[in-house]
């Protein structure tokens, strides 16, 4: 489908400036000082209370001690060192799997790829603490449901499987979000690529290897780039899997060890706080690579000539099914299924005691008034955030991508701040900055302050996902209608949304369930009259009521699920290559 701007005729509503022009440039100073305060400010604060030495709430003197205390911690090598194995060990597995499933689901004839796609988003939104209970309690060392059954073989003398190792670590991220958000971020990118530049390559004598290594890949390096680089920010500030797998064989990664000093009695926020500023400052090159990176060259996939094709897989189409059918049906009902069994259950993951199955789980939490205040709070923010989201954050790619916006540079670099702080560290400069903001202080406690630092936790991944489906349009779409007479309001409205709605639709819905799992960034800006469900589960799982939390996580999992469901069918519906 190519959208054309021939035959444009002027509509009666407020015409406004071309872009760029005053008022235009002043817009996009006002989206830059609104980002920066919002940005800039916390990892401000952070950086200056990780020098102020004392306990918190107590007076405290400025000084070095937070850093002294930070370098010396027992193990920091060897957390560092963890945590870096494990992120391109994970990263680079999941990558190779997500740029081959991305590739089958968009550019062949793959049968039912549209709902093997949505399988693969249902796995991205499955929480992520749920879905490793539930591998838990297939993959333990003693108790796990796959060493049971093959112990009983006569040539099998132990456990096959240990999920609490380093190997178990990757093999649980690898089975929940790893490869499933790749294959969710890439599709798209691969979908809107013009088969002219495979045909020619075909012409030329390479074949389907070649033509991907040399030809796709490269025409798709910046969507590329930036999965890879979400993953690795997501990789370096990940705790949750490591936190429970990693605590028996005493396996710590940074992100844990932040964690566990941020929580001590005393907390120690600063001696935390300077140990995030380490991650910030591993992760900037990275950032300021991909941003280089991106600005050397052009990658334009979609243009006025844009003409999508599929590729016949031939014999291969049914066995690769298979594969694909099997690694959605491992990542998403397996787990969906065991935590349905875990809410039944009188002792989560315990098959073998008396009396194991009882409905008591669900009438306590059904019965408690505080699940369904925490249910409407949910309601309220995931809907309340993707809004803002599809809206302030399309508009933060289109400026950072269209425009001739001196800033735009500035702009993309805080774009991406907010990912490389861990969530629990960013939720701490939060609390300081709204209660040390005399005008931003009224907004504790309220809802609005949970919509806005959790959709400001997704803004990076979010402003992401529009960016690169802007990269792929040609300027030549907007120039021919502002030719024919269109402002900009309404080339923008239809030319450019039609272009980018499922790229819309995807923020929606990972503002949603980002929101509605997020737990790290409003932990310590949660109070008992805005606690959502996220809430909810995790002070259930630590008073040890894994039973009542798995019955939260399936109301988690029929929110996120259920809108993306919504949104998959209106994104297909307005797809460039919807069939």
């Amino acid at each position: 489908m190519a959208v054309v701007a021939a035959g444009w005729r002027r509509p009666r509503a407020l015409q406004l400036p071309a872009w760029p022009g005053e008022v235009s440039t002043l817009a996009c100073a006002l989206a830059l000082g609104l980002v920066a305060l919002l940005v800039v400010c916390p990892v401000a604060l952070l950086v200056v209370n990780s020098f102020q030495v004392g306990a918190f709430g107590t007076p405290t003197t400025w000084g070095v001690g937070n850093w002294v205390a930070a370098f010396t911690q027992p193990d920091l090598a060897g957390a560092l060192g963890n945590t870096v194995s494990l992120a391109l060990v994970r990263e680079g597995v999941g990558m190779l799997a997500g740029i081959l499933l991305a590739w089958l689901i968009a550019r062949t004839d793959l049968p039912g790829r549209n709902w093997l796609e949505f399988g693969f988003w249902v796995a991205v939104f499955l929480p992520v603490l749920t879905v490793t209970l539930s591998w838990i309690m297939v993959f333990d060392g003693h108790n796990g449901l796959a060493n049971q059954l093959l112990q009983r073989l006569p040539f099998v003398s132990g456990p096959v499987f240990e999920i609490y190792s380093w190997w178990g670590i990757v093999a649980a991220h690898l089975l929940s979000t790893t490869i499933a958000v790749k294959v969710m971020l890439l599709t798209p990118a691969f979908r809107n690529l013009d088969a002219a530049l495979e045909e020619v390559a075909r012409t030329s004598g390479a074949g389907r290897l070649v033509t991907m290594t040399r030809v796709v890949i490269p025409v798709l390096a910046p969507a590329v780039l930036v999965v890879a680089l979400l993953g690795t920010i997501r990789a370096f500030e990940s705790f949750e899997t490591e936190l429970i797998l990693g605590a028996p064989p005493r396996i710590e990664i940074f992100s844990t060890k932040i964690y566990h000093i941020a929580l001590r009695l005393p907390p120690e926020y600063g001696v935390a706080t300077a140990l995030s500023m380490v991650i910030l400052a591993m992760l900037t090159p990275l950032i300021l690579l991909q941003q280089w990176f991106s600005a050397r060259r052009s990658y334009v996939t979609v243009t006025s000539k844009f003409r999508p094709a599929l590729q016949r897989l031939g014999a291969w189409r049914w066995p690769l099914f298979g594969m694909t059918l099997l690694w959605v049906l491992i990542t998403t009902a397996v787990p969906v299924a065991l935590v349905l069994i875990g809410t039944f259950m009188s002792i989560f993951g315990h098959f073998d005691v008396r009396d194991p199955w009882t409905l008591r789980n669900w009438k306590t939490v059904l019965g408690s008034p505080t699940f369904l205040h925490a249910l409407g709070n949910t309601l309220v923010i995931g809907f309340g955030e993707a809004l803002l989201a599809m809206a302030a954050f399309t508009l933060l790619a289109y400026i950072i991508v269209r425009s001739r916006f001196a800033g735009r540079g500035a702009l993309d670099f805080l774009v991406w701040l907010p990912s490389a702080v861990p969530g629990i560290i960013l939720g701490l400069g939060y609390l300081w900055l709204f209660l040390g903001t005399p005008f931003l202080r009224p907004l504790y406690g309220t809802t609005f302050i949970l919509i806005l630092v959790a959709a400001l936790g997704t803004m990076t991944l979010t402003t992401q996902v529009t960016k690169a489906s802007l990269l792929q349009l040609g300027a030549e779409l907007e120039e021919a209608a502002r030719m024919n007479g269109a402002p900009w309001l309404y080339t923008f409205r239809r030319v450019v949304l039609p272009l980018i709605a499922p790229a819309i639709a995807v923020v929606g819905v990972l503002g949603f369930a980002s929101a509605v799992r997020t737990t790290g960034a409003i932990a310590l800006l949660s109070t008992r009259a805005n606690q959502p469900l996220s809430m909810l589960q995790l002070n259930l799982l630590a008073d040890n009521q894994f039973e009542a939390a798995s019955v939260v996580g399936v109301f988690l999992l029929v929110l996120t699920v259920g809108v993306a469901l919504a949104a998959r069918v209106l994104g297909l519906r307005l797809g460039i290559a919807a069939r």
